[in-house]
């Protein structure tokens, strides 16, 4: 997402380029010095006849966006969500929200690492279904991205004793999307794979999150 500034000199010349004409304008509707030119080169002054002076202060004028300037676009961690939601329907299985409290406990990650957040997963202890969206503050994007990695790590070294959890655990991913980290440990319903082996299901969760994180990249850049 990258955010264009414009120049404060290129606003301020325009300024003064309207004004001008302004004042211009105003001292020949008073002095009538518009009688004097030749009939084709009057100036039509008919829409300037019922403006009054606050009318014709440039303030009151709106400048027309340049080709080259954007508007700032900023997408909220819980927007984000729901487009992953939206895409994935009844696979999407993270049902409970983390509060700050809980995913600084969690994963390490402090409210100052952060403009903005989402972190949910499933309320169910031996489910692993979790989404982590941090939008990090440009200082600490770096922090956030270990925090996660070792919460991965940590994940994966936890879920041995489950196979289908173990699956989903080394199918996560995480990726940094101009300073949003995110993390998708997705899968849903993986009943259907009981009888394939591990990499089969491993595969199959895996392309569950890129499709998650295809949708995160469409949104954030667009």
């Amino acid at each position: 997402m990258a955010i264009h500034r414009t120049e404060g000199g290129r606003h301020r010349s325009t300024f003064h380029r309207l004004a001008a004409a302004l004042s211009a304008a105003a001292v020949c509707l008073l002095t009538g010095c518009g009688d004097s030119l030749p009939e084709d080169e009057l100036v039509d002054h008919r829409a300037y006849e019922t403006a009054t002076a606050e009318d014709l202060q440039a303030g009151n004028f709106r400048f027309p966006q340049a080709a080259d300037e954007e508007e700032d676009h900023f997408v909220t961690a819980a927007g984000l969500r729901d487009s992953v939601k939206e895409l994935l329907g009844g696979q999407y299985w993270p049902d409970a929200a983390l509060t700050e409290e809980e995913l600084e406990k969690m994963t390490g990650i402090t409210e100052n690492m952060y403009v903005d957040f989402l972190a949910e997963r499933q309320a169910a202890d031996a489910a692993v279904d979790t989404m982590i969206i941090i939008h990090a503050k440009e200082a600490h994007v770096g922090e956030v991205e270990r925090a996660l990695e070792a919460y991965r790590e940590d994940v994966i070294g936890r879920s041995g004793d489950d196979p289908e959890n173990l699956c989903k655990a080394e199918a996560s991913r995480m990726e940094t999307i101009e300073d949003y980290v995110c993390f998708v440990q997705l899968g849903g319903d993986i009943s259907a794979l009981a009888y394939s082996d591990a990499d089969t299901v491993t595969a199959y969760c895996q392309e569950e999150n890129e499709r998650a994180l295809y949708v995160l990249e469409q949104e954030i850049f667009q």
